[in-house]
């Protein structure tokens, strides 16, 4: 059987999804939250992709793969430090209510240190100064991993609490949202935005995210049928494929749980 980046860190259902009446278009917190969750979906599916494939690399693709664990990192690191300097402060703001987003930053705080142990140890490999060895990688991830997972999920939550203020003090905050999501893809770069794409399941949830995120048609065309041909160290370890199907993970052998 093939294996697929659905485990051992489970997806988050969006807030969307569990709307009881489908015909009801989601308020603006219900948009936040699930957006929040389809980016949070990407952190997970690369996670579970490194956390399965590690064990069965062999030598001639370590580079790759440790090319791909920091674009793991650098999604991460761009994502949570435009949470803690700007999207938060500007969501307390809003809200009129100072500490409204402590507890996410606390929850980043918890797992930091086991995130920054595994990006030093794979440039450790990068530069030569340490031996690949894909348990290691394993153990690292394990050690923050279940962490990591608890607060991506959490965040939704105090998202779609911040309800109780009301959408009239809080009508900007999806444009702001999106505002950060574009600033941190433009940091991640060609390379970043083909590596994140490449971990978005358009079947996800019976196929309602098919046109998230929202581009332009000649954009995504171009990505799915140019960019994606230039990274093929990167995109060969995602979990999904050049049309958002999610794939049998490349490094794992068949029957292999």
């Amino acid at each position: 059987m093939p294996t697929y980046a659905d485990h051992p860190y489970p997806l988050i259902p969006t807030p969307s999804a569990k709307l009881t009446d489908p015909t009801l278009k989601p308020d603006l917190f219900t948009s936040l939250a699930s957006d929040m969750a389809l980016v949070h979906n990407i952190l997970i599916r690369a996670l579970n992709s490194i956390a399965l494939q590690a064990p069965h690399i062999i030598p001639p693709d370590i580079p790759a793969f440790c090319r791909y664990i920091l674009t793991f990192y650098s999604f991460l690191h761009i994502h949570h430090t435009s949470e803690e300097n700007s999207f938060f402060p500007a969501v307390e703001a809003m809200a009129g209510e100072k500490g409204v987003m402590d507890v996410n930053v606390e929850q980043h705080k918890v797992f930091e240190k086991g995130v920054e142990e595994l990006r030093a140890y794979v440039e450790g490999v990068v530069a030569g100064k340490e031996e690949w060895d894909g348990k290691r990688v394993v153990g690292i991830v394990e050690g923050f991993g279940g962490s990591l997972a608890k607060h991506l999920g959490e965040e939704i939550a105090t998202l779609e609490g911040l309800r109780r203020f009301g959408e009239g003090r809080m009508e900007r905050v999806l444009k702001l949202a999106e505002r950060e999501a574009e600033s941190s893809m433009i940091q991640m770069g060609v390379a970043g935005i083909v590596w994140a794409m490449g971990h978005i399941d358009k079947e996800y949830e019976g196929g309602m995210w098919a046109s998230w995120p929202p581009a332009p048609g000649p954009v995504k065309f171009l990505t799915e049928n140019l960019l994606w041909r230039l990274y093929p160290g990167l995109v060969k370890f995602a979990a999904c494929d050049s049309r958002g199907k999610m794939k049998a993970l490349y490094a794992v052998p068949e029957g292999t749980s």
